[in-house]
């Protein structure tokens, strides 16, 4: 899904195991708004078809990048979410010189431990034996904050995402996921307006305490808590998400 004026574009990155249409109420206000965006399928997720070989984050980054490329874009705005976040690290690696603005949303700067590596592979495991479908249901209850488990309707739409993913899609993010490399030690070499998003409920994935390192180590950057989210601030509490970043992104695309 691309929306394309002049050559700025806000990137759209989603969280495992979604796709682009977590960020539903982030497109409609950027529609409303005027803002250009590029809205992202990884491989096996939404509408992108399944891979037929394994990927990496940098692999994966560099195709988002040259689809940006090669339509014209030449400044970004990148918004990531989880997975999200690590492909905002690669490309900020290789492309800096095209981002203007970073806003990192419960995600981690660390690479996997050895433990959590190991509990991927463990994962991958089991989708290959058993199918998604238990899958499905831990994300769902690992990801989601009280209030947003109490709206059926929310978790409803948030599931019929998920199903979207392809099996062979979530094993080849899953291995991605734990080879990916550690970014603590390029956190101080970030430079433009970045803001750094946590949901206040989300204690079982990436509690606030470990989203808050990502802004400790970028100099300037403003952290925020939401509440009544946990994994998926864009989709549990998206007025309180919008409010954050549309003024943060209009001021950086703003006509000079």
């Amino acid at each position: 899904m691309i929306k394309i004026g002049l050559q700025k574009a806000v990137i759209l990155l989603h969280a495992f195991p979604l796709n682009k249409d977590m960020y539903h109420f982030q497109i409609q206000a950027f529609q409303k708004e005027n803002i250009p965006f590029i809205a992202v399928d990884y491989p096996g997720f939404g509408d992108n078809p399944p891979p037929e070989v394994d990927y990496t984050i940098e692999t994966l980054t560099d195709s988002i990048f040259w689809q940006a490329h090669q339509i014209g874009v030449k400044e970004l705005i990148l918004i990531g979410d989880s997975m999200g976040g690590y492909i905002m690290f690669q490309m900020w690696k290789k492309y800096k010189e095209y981002i203007k603005g970073l806003i990192f949303t419960a995600t981690r700067a660390e690479a996997d431990t050895e433990e959590a590596k190991k509990a991927r592979y463990a994962l991958i495991k089991r989708v290959e034996e058993n199918g998604k479908d238990f899958l499905i249901d831990a994300m769902i209850e690992a990801q989601t904050s009280p209030k947003t488990k109490q709206d059926e309707k929310k978790i409803r739409t948030l599931r019929c995402i998920m199903e979207k993913a392809t099996e062979k899609g979530i094993v080849k993010a899953l291995k991605a996921l734990a080879e990916r490399e550690d970014n603590t030690k390029i956190l101080d070499t970030i430079y433009v307006p970045t803001l750094v998003i946590a949901g206040k409920d989300d204690e079982k994935v990436t509690p606030p305490s470990i989203v808050k390192h990502i802004a400790d180590g970028i100099d300037g950057a403003k952290f925020y808590e939401i509440e009544n989210s946990a994994h998926l601030p864009p989709f549990e509490n998206p007025d309180e998400y919008n409010k954050i970043i549309i003024p943060f992104i209009k001021e950086i695309f703003k006509e000079k």
